[in-house]
């Protein structure tokens, strides 16, 4: 009964975020209606983040909140899909919900689930907007659109217990965009997208299939991935004028909602930049898509908005961006400047759970640190990921050799794509390893690009036919999945192993003891008895300290504020 439960609320809120993509795409740009289903499954998770930061402002994401914007969803997906305006095959996407159902099924989560993830979205289904939470610790300004989309999940029977399951929907829609994008060549050459959507369809399917695992970092860098291909047909185009909108407006947004779930990401509309070189002035409205540009900043601008109602900081932890002496809550920039240099002190391999470099700030100026993180970071999980991506085109380069046909050469629009494409990727990709040099932070989909780009290209030139690699293509898909379902019923049962007292089919959230804390004005706060314990579904918000901070009201909201 349980297993079915999680089914079929996952179905539902799956609907549901389709359907908020269609009510967009519709208004946008009703060409994105035409296109694989996956891209407005993603546009509407953007969309309901977009609502979901607007309403926190009024309303807590309770049982109420959430069934009225489900409704909402699921009448509009119900609506559209009778119509037939949508390019929704339901028996293929039917099948690849049922393929990946394994990967929802978990019982551990990240470590930092329990520490602020699940803390952070409950506050928001028990409390409208608390100004200043980022003085109760830096956990509530790790800010990921995530937390605001578990909120609206939140949902009678089900609770709190699919809260990782944005994740998981987030690689179903991949799977879908991916699958057809593999598929559509069915009459064609081989192209450089087919082998980029292949090599990337392997890699997420074989890398990151342990949803509870994805923490807010994965997430994001899938969705980038899954516009690669697009990003680089974006600019085989002959003239300006016929660039495709289409395209261009699924590329703004899902750079758009990539950013919400992790700041850095919003680096990506990098990508776009070189546009402006092949458009003059006169020329300019061939790219302008109003409606699309608008979303985007709505989006942006709310972003912003939430951050500096935890830290006072527009982004975080840029200390530029905080409004210090201007916002009674604002951190000051001299502790978001601390924690900046400490995000680069462990993402440089400065730090860890049993050491700490001594002299910090000298450690990550320039290159000193790149020994260090040779030794700690690139033989272990970087060498790893390395070889794995490696063992992956060496076995397609093996599985698609075609030495029989004629080489073709890449006609001049091409190459021009493929140039551009990898110039920009190796620039974000020095941006990364320059500043913040973990795969978790940029670094999966950035080495996957720079890798599996010129290999695509390599392959294409052999001009092979779709029909002759048929049998490899399908045989590829079966094993990918078939490798993503045991490696799946391994971790469970490993899970089991580890986690004596769980509940599965739900994840491990125990019930805790806890005691209520005044702060001052009449504002409650709430901390385990015991003090080992982590908050996980304690009322909200949750410190085991509170000494630092007290309460105030500002206006119609509870605001928190650090002692002098």
């Amino acid at each position: 009964m349980d297993y079915i439960i999680i089914f079929f609320f996952t179905l539902l809120i799956t609907c549901s975020f389709l359907g908020y993509g269609i009510i967009a795409t519709n208004y946008i740009n009703k060409d994105i209606l035409g296109v694989n289903v996956g891209y407005i499954g993603l546009i509407g998770l953007l969309t309901c983040t977009i609502i979901s930061y607007a309403t926190i402002y009024f309303f807590k994401h309770g049982f109420i909140h959430n069934i009225i914007l489900h409704i909402i969803g699921l009448g509009a997906f119900y609506y559209f899909f009778s119509k037939k305006k949508i390019n929704f095959n339901i028996s293929f996407s039917f099948l690849i919900f049922l393929i990946l159902f394994i990967g929802l099924l978990i019982i551990r989560n990240h470590d930092d689930f329990d520490y602020y993830h699940l803390s952070y979205s409950l506050g928001l289904t028990e409390n409208k907007l608390i100004l200043g939470l980022g003085n109760l610790g830096n956990r509530y300004n790790k800010h990921s659109s995530i937390f605001f989309l578990n909120s609206i999940i939140y949902l009678p029977i089900i609770k709190h217990y699919l809260f990782h399951s944005t994740g998981w929907i987030t690689l179903f829609f991949v799977n879908l965009i991916l699958l057809e994008q593999i598929l559509k060549n069915s009459k064609t050459k081989l192209d450089i997208e087919f082998y980029l959507s292949l090599f990337i369809f392997l890699f997420i399917n074989f890398k990151f299939f342990r949803i509870g695992g994805y923490g807010t970092d994965i997430s994001g860098q899938i969705i980038i991935l899954s516009i690669i291909p697009l990003i680089f047909n974006l600019y085989k185009f002959e003239k300006i004028e016929q660039i495709n909108k289409r395209n261009l407006s699924i590329i703004i947004l899902l750079i758009t909602y990539a950013s919400t779930i992790k700041s850095f990401l919003i680096l990506n509309f990098l990508y776009l930049i070189p546009l402006l070189f092949f458009t003059k002035i006169k020329k300019i409205k061939s790219i302008i898509l109003i409606k699309v540009y608008s979303l985007s900043l709505v989006a942006i601008i709310l972003l912003m908005s939430i951050n500096i109602s935890y830290s006072g900081c527009a982004i975080y932890p840029v200390k530029f961006t905080c409004l210090e002496n201007k916002l009674e809550w604002s951190l000051t920039k001299k502790h978001v400047e601390n924690q900046y240099n400490w995000y680069q002190q462990w993402s440089k391999a400065g730090a860890g759970i049993s050491y700490r470099i001594k002299d910090p700030k000298e450690y990550i100026k320039k290159f000193n640190w790149v020994p260090n993180w040779y030794e700690r970071y690139f033989t272990y999980k970087f060498k790893e990921t390395l070889l794995g991506i490696l063992f992956l085109s060496s076995l397609i380069l093996v599985l698609f050799r075609n030495s029989k046909n004629k080489k073709i050469n890449l006609n001049n629009n091409v190459k021009r794509s493929v140039i551009i494409s990898f110039i920009v990727t190796l620039i974000l990709f020095f941006e990364w390893f320059y500043h913040h040099p973990a795969l978790r932070y940029g670094g999966y989909y950035l080495l996957v690009s720079l890798i599996f780009l010129p290999l695509s290209v390599f392959l294409t030139k052999r001009n092979t036919n779709f029909d002759k690699k048929y049998n490899i293509i399908i045989s590829l898909i079966v094993v990918s999945y078939f490798l993503f379902n045991l490696k799946n019923y391994n971790r469970v049962n490993e899970e089991m192993k580890i986690v004596k007292n769980h509940d599965f089919p739900y994840f491990y959230s125990p019930k805790q003891e806890f005691e209520t804390v005044m702060i001052g004005n009449n504002i409650k706060m709430y901390k385990p008895k015991n003090p080992q314990a982590s908050c996980w579904v304690i009322k909200t918000p949750c410190k085991h300290h509170t000494d630092h901070v007290i309460g105030k009201k500002i206006g119609p909201y509870i605001t928190i504020l650090r002692k002098n």
